[in-house]
């Protein structure tokens, strides 16, 4: 069965309200109705056209507005909401006066702005080409390489919403490109890095893989630095894939089978990451070792001191053991720091 990508104009759009202040400045004026049956387009028959202030004479000029400028205008605004009113009757304009090459030429246009870092503008030409085909391999992976490097821009600033929207954005429409385009080496290089950043170390080792079997055939592939580069990631990939495994089978109710793998890590390089601890904590509490439990808990809070659920689940081993001043302590730090998050 042939793989494809979701339709573009289903989907729902969380981001056009990050990207609309790029068209906000447009003007809406209408074609007239005899324009509209003289040149059969009875379809544009009553729909706001935007178009630039600066052109709102020509556009009622003898000559009109070029084609091509009125296409621009219709493509930013529905890239910039996918879900505008008069989407699909844009999409018929564009179809009437271009054939299906407008795609690449809207897809080359989100690279170009991508190349000059304009984040929003590259992004909304991206997903302009996207809703006239969902399945153009330009298009898509250009989207997600857009996603990808504006959230990475926006390193350090209070945009957490948007970074997260731009990061599930980016991995998704890597994952599509791999499914639609499998031999594309570039898309799982990158997924690879999407699925360490989200913690998925097994989902990155896969991709990464893929990459190197696709890459390692190509001609002066090992002069490459990427290809260096993916090798040496897999190799310190190796503990955190068994620690993840470990981390599933707890997860799992596999508790001992889950232990014997993480309990390898307690001492080592990784002692200072706290889900380790955490994890451990927890199963040793659903095991009934209370004392391994309280231990393991208070080393997440040595690493990460305003860890709420730590904290409360000492509060409850303390109350388990009858000792009330210790439960109670916990109970009152979790509060404070519950409070201190709100």
């Amino acid at each position: 069965m042939e793989l494809k990508a979701p339709d573009f104009r289903k989907r729902e759009d969380k981001l056009s309200g990050w990207l609309d202040g790029e068209v906000r400045t447009f003007l809406f004026d209408s074609f007239s109705d005899d324009y509209c049956t003289r040149t059969g387009m009875e379809f544009l028959r009553g729909v706001d056209i935007p178009i630039k202030p600066g052109d709102l004479a020509a556009f009622h000029g003898e000559g009109g507005l070029p084609v091509t400028d009125l296409a621009d205008n219709m493509a930013l605004v529905i890239g910039a909401n996918t879900q505008f009113k008069y989407r699909d009757a844009y999409i018929s304009y564009l179809a009437l006066y271009f054939n299906e090459k407008l795609v690449d030429v809207l897809a080359q246009k989100g690279a170009e702005e991508l190349k000059a870092q304009h984040y929003r503008k590259s992004c909304i030409y991206f997903r302009a080409a996207l809703l006239l085909d969902s399945q153009n391999r330009q298009a898509m992976f250009g989207y997600a390489c857009c996603c990808r490097e504006w959230y990475l821009s926006m390193e350090g600033e209070d945009q957490q919403e948007l970074i997260a929207l731009l990061k599930k954005e980016s991995t998704e429409y890597f994952e599509h490109v791999t499914r639609v385009y499998p031999e594309d080496a570039a898309a799982y290089y990158f997924l690879g890095y999407a699925y360490v950043n989200a913690g998925q170390y097994r989902k990155s080792q896969l991709a990464w893989k893929k990459f190197l079997q696709l890459s390692e055939k190509q001609e002066g592939a090992e002069d490459r630095e990427e290809i260096k580069e993916v090798r040496e990631r897999l190799a310190s990939l190796e503990d955190p894939v068994k620690i993840e495994e470990g981390v599933n089978l707890l997860t799992a109710g596999h508790l001992e089978d889950g232990l014997r793998i993480l309990e390898r890590y307690v001492g080592t390089d990784y002692d200072s990451w706290w889900p380790l601890h955490y994890y451990l904590a927890s199963a040793y509490r659903e095991l009934g070792f209370f004392e391994e439990s309280i231990e393991g808990f208070k080393k997440v809070l040595a690493l990460q001191p305003s860890h709420e659920e730590s904290c409360e689940c000492l509060a409850e081993l303390y109350m388990a053991e009858g000792d009330a001043e210790s439960a109670e302590k916990y109970r009152r730090k979790a509060e404070i720091i519950r409070k201190n998050r709100e």
